[in-house]
């Protein structure tokens, strides 16, 4: 089976070229030769990938191989050289060895040269795959870090393309799709700004075309990747569609590309097309493919968590608009029917039987309830836009704290759970007295509704520098792992069938602390039930929660 082989020959004589020609079919080598003679031409020549090997004469007129092989060195590029000649001795030898020669021999000896091409094809062969490989590897560990850093579509679509460029290759289109088929380009690198501002102007004035046969949108439809590792003139006159556009498509001076598909969980979200134009880079072969594949599929795989995190933050979006808007809807007519309900309840209390009355304190105790909520809400609302302040002013906290649980008396009845107060008889301190009140209620409501049928203990104390409001029931306690999760929007550590409530409570009592410089925690308390603490500072300085996260 004939091996295919690129021959660059530094020769000055055409009969030794088919000598050497002829040497080498012996070998079983398919061969294509091209034989210059100075070193311009050997110059113009010199091209990363076209040429598996170079065979130079030692002495030519004008040119001999030690400078043959100065000017490979220079190049840059990793082409094994052997010299054959008539006047190569001992002394010659060791001399183009030192210069980087991988073997030499006389024309008398030319039955050597198939063995002596063969190895040395393989040995670069396996130079260049461990080049690429260590190549691959870096540009994706590279990759990792780079890519993890965004959650924002347009820069990472950058990111995307900037990060093949320039060690990769010279160009990197990144197209995505819109309504499902049309690709446009949302990202542009190469080193030079004006080839990408050549490069957009290009996909304005020619936008690609879904149905083309070939190129980005062809890849798109199929989901196939193609490697051109040529670019002809020719062929690209055959796929522009005006002379305009030829010359625009020349102008970016592309050798050779690769298209691969931007495959996502959902489906193909687009392409990614890398392009060569020096001649200093070698162009695109299959082997190449396999590691611009796991780059791209690195690079959807981000993109695609890009999308999840835009849903998610609409998502969001669209439930903070709804709270706010249904809180402010129900605000008024519940405002109303307490209104009504507590001047039917001080009538009732002149006029009607006990029952009556009673009646009528449940149905207010439930609308303040709904207003409770309906407040809870707002303060949700306000907090997603950082509009939570504060109003200090001197207060005592523990008569603060006597008054929330003489409001729940009915309720800690009720559900027969004796509320408990330890407390000095003052303690004075700069803060936002509904802000506090709000906080120790929900803390207090949090205990009754948990503790049912269990003394509920209140205590508030201070070191002189801080105050606490510890709020202790015999309930069913927390487990350890929500003691945070508790804490933030919408948290819960028990089912909402079962105890009812929004899961904002806590959340917003969070909040609130910190806006004072204070905190909030829970902890599993010895014997059973649950501890939460309140701890403000004595002398809290006024801020907003924007200020203070």
């Amino acid at each position: 089976m004939t091996k295919p082989l690129r021959v660059l020959l530094v020769e000055d004589n055409p009969d030794d070229q088919e000598l050497v020609e002829r040497e080498l079919r012996r070998g079983e080598f398919e061969v294509s030769c091209h034989r210059v003679q100075s070193a311009e031409e050997m110059r113009a020549a010199l091209e990363p990938g076209a040429w598996d090997v170079v065979l130079s004469d030692y002495c030519l007129p004008g040119f001999n191989a030690p400078a043959a092989l100065e000017l490979l060195r220079d190049s840059g590029l990793d082409i094994p050289c052997i010299v054959v000649s008539g006047s190569v001795g001992e002394f010659e030898g060791e001399e183009v060895m030192k210069a980087g020669a991988r073997d030499y021999f006389s024309k008398a000896l030319l039955t050597r040269l198939p063995a002596a091409v063969a190895r040395e094809v393989e040995q670069a062969r396996l130079r260049h795959e461990r080049a690429r490989a260590e190549r691959d590897r870096n540009l994706l560990a590279r990759a990792g870090e780079v890519l993890a850093g965004s959650l924002y579509l347009q820069e990472t679509l950058d990111k995307v393309a900037r990060l093949p460029v320039p060690e990769l290759a010279d160009w990197c289109a990144v197209y995505v799709s819109e309504a499902g088929r049309h690709l446009r380009v949302a990202s542009l690198a190469h080193e030079d700004p004006e080839q990408v501002e050549r490069g957009f102007e290009l996909d304005r004035l020619f936008p690609l075309e879904p149905d083309a046969p070939s190129g980005p949108a062809y890849v798109f439809r199929t989901g196939e990747p193609r490697v051109v590792p040529d670019v002809s003139p020719e062929r690209l006159a055959a796929v522009a569609r005006s002379p305009e556009h030829l010359r625009r498509l020349l102008a970016l001076g592309l050798r050779s590309f690769v298209h691969v598909p931007l495959v996502g969980r959902m489906g193909t979200l687009g392409v990614v097309t890398l392009g060569i134009t020096g001649k200093t880079r070698p162009r695109f072969t299959q082997e190449d493919l396999p590691g611009v594949q796991e780059l791209v599929r690195r690079a959807a795989l981000t993109l695609e968590n890009v999308r999840l995190y835009r849903e998610s933050q609409e998502a969001i979006r669209l439930r903070d608009e709804f709270l706010a808007v249904a809180a402010h809807e129900l605000r008024t007519p519940l405002t109303t029917l307490g209104l009504q309900l507590g001047t039917l309840v001080q009538r009732a209390r002149r006029e009607s039987s006990p029952e009556m009355v009673e009646r009528l304190d449940k149905g207010l105790r439930q609308v303040k309830r709904l207003g409770s909520l309906v407040e809870t809400l707002l303060d949700v609302s306000r907090l997603s836009t950082g509009e939570l302040s504060l109003t200090l002013e001197g207060m005592d906290l523990v008569e603060l704290v006597r008054e929330v649980l003489e409001r729940f008396e009915a309720e800690s009845r009720s559900m027969g759970c004796a509320l408990r107060l330890e407390a000095a008889r003052e303690l004075v301190g700069q803060w936002d007295r509904m802000r506090v009140e709000q906080v120790v209620a929900g803390l207090v409501s949090n205990a009754l509704k948990f503790g049912a049928h269990q003394p509920v203990d209140v205590r508030v104390v201070s070191d002189g520098v801080v105050a606490r409001v510890v709020v202790e029931d015999r309930g069913i306690g927390v487990p350890e792992e929500q003691l945070e999760r508790i804490f933030e929007r919408f948290g819960r550590a028990v089912s909402s069938r079962s105890y009812g409530g929004l899961g904002l409570g806590l959340y917003l009592a969070r909040r609130a602390a910190e806006a004072h410089g204070g905190r909030v925690w829970a902890e599993s308390r010895p014997g059973g039930g649950a501890r939460f603490t309140l701890e403000l500072p004595l002398r809290a300085a006024g801020k907003t929660v924007e200020e203070s996260t």
